[in-house]
């Protein structure tokens, strides 16, 4: 199978799923897994920051946004770019909701989208 075919998805095809969702999938899932075990063997013991819930949507926000940079760096994968920024931003702000003392982090989004909108706005075939 090339780089930019789609897995089989049974028949239905709304969104196809390509390689780089496959391994924002595993990944997620590695990562849901870490943050559960972690919770419950009581890592890292007393610290303030920690809330299982609010780590593991920022954990996937932003393995969403490091997929739509690969997904710019890539023409193959360039299709569902806006898709991947969206849902990552969606669950980084979920996760950055747990955590009061966020607010520097929020610049740092607003940063990420702008760059990225440039990038697209700047690099754009016509």
């Amino acid at each position: 199978m090339s780089d930019n075919q789609n897995f089989d998805s049974g028949g239905f095809d709304w969104m196809p799923i390509d390689r780089i969702d496959g391994i924002w999938w595993g990944a997620a899932f590695i990562w849901g897994a870490l943050v559960l075990l972690f919770a419950n063997t009581g890592w890292p013991g007393s610290a303030n920051w920690w809330d299982s819930w609010g780590v593991f949507f920022v954990g996937i926000g932003v393995f969403a946004l490091i997929c739509t940079v690969v997904r710019l760096q890539t023409p193959a994968y360039r299709s569902k770019w806006l898709f991947s920024l969206v849902f990552g931003v969606i669950f980084l702000a979920i996760g950055l909701g747990a955590w009061e003392a966020a607010w520097w982090l929020w610049a740092l989004v607003l940063l990420i989208i702008g760059a990225f909108t440039l990038r697209s706005a700047l690099h754009r075939d016509t």
